[in-house]
């Protein structure tokens, strides 16, 4: 009776190792599918006046994940969709890829840097991307990421995300971030609502 309890016991649990095998299994295969295309993420909200998306011909090249050259492949597509020129754009494009949780991330951008003040006021030799007019932004040089990808000292970037940093429209005005500069006047008092975020001391 006894050895038959045993029996019992030890096919019950060979039984359970061998479904949660299979689980564990699915789930992986599940999630190895979920990733077979590289992901682009557009944090730029719809106010902000212009519109990105990946150049159509580059689509294919970025999401390959087993394409090593895909990063400096890469041409993002730019449509000034406001009613004054753009001098100055960049956009750091953030990858899910992390060292000491600081994510590894590549600016791209267009324009003479030291617009990027935006106060600085654009001059004669500054060409714009004028409103309506599009523009294809190309990444720099990526050789380091590249060699430690290659070494496997990282691993390939699954998703890349678009965040806006910085705009000017040459007049000093433009986009610090997500946010006009200058901000309204609305938006200026509420920056002195509280002690919590006032610039002066309380």
């Amino acid at each position: 009776m006894e050895t038959s309890s045993r029996t019992a016991m030890t096919f019950s649990l060979v039984l359970l190792l061998t479904v949660t095998f299979f689980l564990v299994a699915a789930v992986r295969k599940s999630s190895s599918s979920s990733q077979e295309k590289r992901v682009f993420e557009n944090k730029i909200p719809a106010q902000v006046p212009i519109k990105i998306k990946i150049k159509e011909e580059k689509v294919e090249s970025f999401e390959d994940l087993k394409n090593e050259k895909w990063l400096s492949e890469f041409e993002l597509e730019l449509t000034n969709q406001s009613d004054k020129p753009i001098y100055f754009i960049e956009i750091m494009m953030v990858t899910d890829v992390k060292q000491s949780d600081t994510p590894y991330v590549f600016p791209i951008y267009y324009g003479r840097p030291e617009l990027g003040d935006i106060v600085s006021k654009a001059t004669s030799a500054d060409i714009p991307i004028k409103p309506g007019d599009t523009y294809i932004l190309k990444m720099g040089p990526v050789d380091g990421w590249e060699k430690i990808v290659r070494e496997g000292r990282v691993p390939q970037a699954l998703k890349f995300t678009a965040k806006l940093q910085i705009i000017s429209f040459g007049d000093g005005t433009g986009y610090f971030g997500n946010t006009p500069y200058p901000p309204s006047q609305k938006a200026s008092s509420r920056l002195l609502d509280g002690c919590g975020i006032r610039i002066v001391e309380c």
